[in-house]
């Protein structure tokens, strides 16, 4: 009888042999033994080579993620396995703007108010009970503006949210857990508050913030230098007319849609109303760095924009483009369109090679990677609601979205898939 015994051979022999299998072999290999399944799953030397021509969907919280989570994950992202779940549910139409920093805590806007929910024991986010929840102050206009939040964002321990009534709001944020104080509110920020503030970012300084607000009413921007207080909840109010205000005007007349600064705070992304490019501007000259006199219509328009890295920013449009551009030489080293040739109205980047984006029709999100140029990855109707998705998040477990009536989750966290496939990967056109 023989005594030979695979599982005495050395680590190093049994990892060289285990690089050489199949993915569907090395499940089976896992099933055999506890000693097999650790070895396998905790070896990232193994599954590396089978993520090189795959799309792996990274994230900075995940750098210390094993590989085979890795590549368990990426797989249902690309296969369509995933479980779907309503975080919150009216019966309002919004058009609501959400962040998720670090997948720790989500907030949401609906109308004036922000919602805040925090992740349970199972690291999903906990849809029945709220962190937290604040209403913007509001202005009462002659007009039909509603006072609802357009856009806001988080800044070190800021947070910025521009409001349709033509005001800003700046947030002391010490703990994300925990409901900021109003430290700033910045009324009639343009023409006079006659136009709704569709676009903010804030530069955390030394001794000053500096608020940036833009509308897609108004073709100038506005920077405004807000002296830092250590005042505990004491809140400051400013009419836009008695800050030390900088305004720069667009290129032909045009209005702001949305803008990105980059982690350096030197560079500022401009979408525009009116324009399928975007502009660059150098916060520090001023002057722009990037411009976009030839593209001009005003059927256009830059829907949302963020930075893919430091050199490269991508945006959507409103014709349904998924752009990128390299502003080292300002091309466009990017492009593809919606599979449905349909508008485009949100988008997100992992940094790497995984863009997902919000399209305006049936709540779908889409899956695109930047290394293939001729069709999608994926894509998911993340809601039954016919409508745009607003706005969205994503890490590599889980695709959170906001559409007019309510916020939903997508985990792709699943070890066994029990949710009926949804591949939606072949090309339409």
């Amino acid at each position: 009888m023989s005594t030979d015994n695979i599982l005495l051979l050395p680590i190093d022999v049994l990892v060289n042999i285990f690089k050489k299998l199949k993915i569907s072999d090395l499940r089976n290999v896992m099933l055999t033994c506890k000693t097999f399944y650790n070895l396998i799953k905790h070896d990232n030397t193994i599954w590396r080579p089978h993520c090189r021509n795959t799309l792996v969907i990274l994230n900075n919280s995940s750098a210390q993620e094993l590989w085979y989570n890795r590549c368990r994950t990426s797989h249902n992202w690309c296969k369509g396995f995933y479980k779907t779940k309503m975080i919150v549910h009216h019966f309002t139409n919004y058009m609501p703007w959400l962040i998720y920093p670090n997948s720790e805590v989500l907030v949401v806007s609906m109308g004036s108010e922000l919602y805040s929910y925090s992740k349970n024991k199972y690291g999903m986010l906990n849809y029945k009970e709220e962190q937290w929840k604040l209403e913007v102050p509001k202005i009462k206009r002659k007009d039909v503006r509603t006072n609802d939040i357009s856009r806001f964002i988080l800044r070190n321990n800021f947070m910025v949210c521009g409001n349709r009534d033509g005001c800003t709001a700046i947030y002391k944020v010490n703990n994300i857990k925990k409901r900021p104080w109003l430290q700033y509110h910045i009324q009639d920020c343009h023409d006079s508050g006659n136009v709704e503030v569709t676009a903010v970012e804030l530069i955390d300084g030394r001794n000053q913030l500096m608020v940036i607000t833009g509308s897609d009413q108004c073709a100038n921007i506005q920077f405004c230098s807000l002296r830092k207080d250590g005042s505990e909840n004491k809140t400051f109010i400013y009419k836009g007319s008695d800050l030390n205000v900088l305004n720069i005007s667009m290129y032909n007349n045009a209005g702001t849609k949305c803008m990105a600064l980059n982690n350096m705070a030197d560079k500022l992304a401009i979408g525009l109303n009116g324009n399928s490019k975007p502009l660059l501007l150098d916060v520090n000259s001023p002057r722009f760095l990037i411009t976009a006199d030839a593209t001009k219509n005003r059927k256009q328009a830059v829907r949302d924009i963020q930075w893919h890295d430091e050199n490269t920013i991508i945006y959507v449009t409103h014709s349904g483009v998924l752009e990128m551009m390299d502003i080292r030489t300002q091309e466009v080293i990017y492009n593809i369109r919606d599979p449905f040739q349909s508008s485009l109205y949100c988008v997100k980047s992992d940094g790497h090679n995984a863009i997902v984006v919000g399209s305006a029709e049936y709540s779908r999100c889409v899956l695109f990677d930047s290394r293939n140029r001729n069709n999608h990855i994926q894509m998911y109707f993340t809601q039954r609601r016919t409508s745009p998705v607003y706005s969205l998040e994503f890490d590599p477990h889980q695709l959170v979205t906001a559409v007019d009536r309510g916020v939903g989750t997508l985990n792709f966290n699943l070890y066994v898939p029990t949710e009926k496939q949804k591949d939606y990967s072949h090309v339409f056109f």
